[in-house]
């Protein structure tokens, strides 16, 4: 017997949904995977079929929430995916995760990362309790950084080779937010 995934809450802003990811949401998401920009700066290379990116999704569905969560970012008026929102990498003990975020190309510039990103901040520091969430970001990727930054993350280094990405091995920048800074 397959096993029931574990109900994932939604969270609400003003003009998002954060909720579970469903089977359909597959054509949204598959414009993000399929999208050598998008996946510029991902941890892992362009899919190139979109079996691919309904076994991601159904991967989102099927999750551990003690160590991960993805949520689809998903419009507020129509329910359509606009990408996701995910913490992963949980450490319970030591209270922290790791986080990324992608948002469809069509709708960048228009803050909807950075309005979810907050939403998934709130839920994983007061309902999860968690103390520190960290960011692995390309050293290239000046918008995923000033995002974070706006967020009060701080920079705390260069990781050297630390992803490896099809036969590429990449650096990330590492930002950190603890708890205590959060909404301060």
């Amino acid at each position: 017997m397959a096993k029931r995934p574990i109900p994932h809450p939604t969270l609400s802003t003003a003009r998002l949904r954060l909720r579970q990811f469903r089977a359909d949401d597959a054509d949204e998401m598959h414009t993000c995977f399929a999208d050598p920009e998008t996946m510029r700066f991902w941890n892992q290379p362009v899919y190139t079929k979109r079996v691919e990116t309904e076994r991601s999704v159904r991967n989102f569905i099927d999750c551990t929430p003690s160590y991960y969560r993805f949520w689809a970012v998903a419009d507020g008026a129509n329910d359509r995916c606009l990408g996701l929102v995910n913490y992963h990498d949980g450490h319970i003990r030591s209270r922290r995760a790791s986080i990324g975020y992608m948002i469809n190309p069509t709708r960048h510039r228009q803050g909807l990362a950075a309005e979810a990103v907050t939403a998934m901040l709130d839920f994983c520091f007061a309902e999860l309790g968690l103390h520190r969430i960290q960011a692995f970001i390309h050293p290239d990727n000046s918008a995923s950084i000033g995002l974070v930054e706006k967020l009060g993350f701080s920079r705390e280094g260069v990781l050297r080779d630390n992803l490896r990405v099809g036969d590429v091995w990449r650096n990330d920048l590492l930002y950190a937010l603890l708890s205590t800074e959060w909404r301060n």
